[in-house]
Order: C-alpha cells, then structure tokens, then sequence
C-alpha cells in the first residue's frame, strides 16, 4: 500500500517550484490533490503530471493576495474529496529589498502571501483536519535563522510565519492536529530565477560556496514535507534543510 493512499493533500503554489515538486511527489504515493497557482498553464502541467502518477487531481488557480480566493480552497476541496488530511502552505514569493527601498506595494504582497494566506487557509482547513487528525507543513525558509542585509521585510514575514506554526501547533495538538514549518536555504525555483537583482550572477556564486552539498533541488524539500507529514510525534518544529548554509 503507498505511504499517502487516500490521503486528501492541498498544496498552495504547485504551478512550480517546490509545490510541483511536492504534488507530484505525493501523487506518487497514491494521495488525493487539491493544488493551487497562480499560472493555470504550468499548474495544469503539474495536474497532467499528477493524474499520469495516477492521481485524483482538482486544479485551483487564483491570486492568494486576493482573500476571497482562499476560504473557497478549502470548500472545494471538501466538496470534491469530503475531507481534509494534510494542509501544505507553500505559496510564496520573493523581493530583494533593502528598508530603505521597500515599496508598499512589495510589502503588502509579502504579507498577504507569506503570512495572511497560511494563518487563514490554516483556519478554514482546522475543522476538517479535526476530523482527521491531520497535519499542516508550512514551507517557510532559512532566511529567519540567517542575519543579512536587504531582504528585512521577507525574513521578517516568514519570522511570523515561524512562530504561526510554533504558536499554533500548542493549540491543535489537544485536537489531534499536527502543525510544522519547513526551513530550507536556497532551492532552484522560478522565485529564485526572477529576482530582479543586479548582482543576481555574483549572488548565486557565493550561494553555491556556501551551499556545502549543493543548492537544492525542490525534489529534496518535497522529501522534507512528506517526511513532517508522516511523522506522527513531530509538531511544533521548524526544520531547517540547509544544504550546510546554517552550519
């Protein structure tokens, strides 16, 4: 029997990137698909994917800025699937700014997607993973272990999201529910790819020094998320996959 076989999965921003990588990853292991986007052509290529790996997949796409889009993920899903077993809020998004350029504009996106949209996707799924003592993986990142100058504003909203899933954890394990954040360093995504950044060339160089085994693949955080989704002692942790950035 596969490790995940029925199990009913949503996972924000699976149009790329670590969410495909994910998606694709359970659907190999018999699981149920609710994946979310922005892109409707790549998130349809991560559907193609999932349904050939023999998965029962419903497509989503929307702006998860937009807070009308979110609670009808989880009411979807549960009309599709009538239940909810694990809850990945992946989405995320990228702005390399210093304080002193930081635009509102850049600053309510992160918020809304590295922050808003965990914590209320987090409050509309609890119900039904109540009901199934379920599991919620927040993809978070290195970054708020690490001090360095000219991304504040992305650390400081995946900071939050840290303590989110440290503080919500302690109130949904009296109900069953599991509550963890993943932390890697830096991952070859499309976010990582379109940075809008100068020195993006010079960047990179320095990060494959300092990434001892390699900049990441997604394949490997998807092996992380699976891993926090089947451990049933494990709640309340951020668990950082660094490539040794940290040590």
């Amino acid at each position: 029997m596969k490790q995940f076989s029925g199990k009913v999965i949503i996972i924000t921003g699976a149009s790329s990137g670590i969410g495909a990588a994910t998606a694709i990853a359970f659907s190999k292991e018999g699981a149920k698909l609710t994946i979310c986007g922005r892109n409707k052509e790549r998130l349809s290529e991560t559907a193609k994917e999932c349904i050939e790996n023999g998965a029962d997949v419903l497509e989503i796409d929307g702006d998860l800025t937009e807070f009308e889009h979110l609670e009808p993920i989880v009411n979807k899903t549960v009309e599709k699937f009538s239940a909810i077993d694990i809850l990945v809020n992946n989405a995320g998004c990228g702005v390399y700014e210093s304080i002193g350029d930081t635009k509102i504009e850049d600053f309510d996106m992160l918020f809304q997607i590295l922050l808003r949209a965990p914590v209320f996707l987090s409050k509309y799924a609890l119900p039904h993973l109540k009901k199934t003592k379920g599991c919620i993986v927040n993809v978070s990142s290195v970054a708020t272990m690490i001090s360095s100058p000219n991304c504040v504003p992305y650390k400081m909203f995946k900071g939050a999201l840290d303590h989110f899933t440290k503080g919500f954890s302690s109130e949904c394990s009296p109900l069953g529910v599991r509550v963890n954040s993943i932390n890697p360093a830096h991952v070859h995504t499309r976010i990582l790819e379109t940075l809008e950044i100068d020195e993006l060339e010079e960047l990179m160089k320095e990060s494959e020094a300092l990434h001892h085994f390699g900049i990441m693949q997604p394949e490997t955080i998807a092996d992380g998320i699976k891993f926090l989704c089947s451990s049933p002692h494990i709640t309340g942790i951020t668990l950082p996959v660094t490539s040794g950035l940290s040590v």
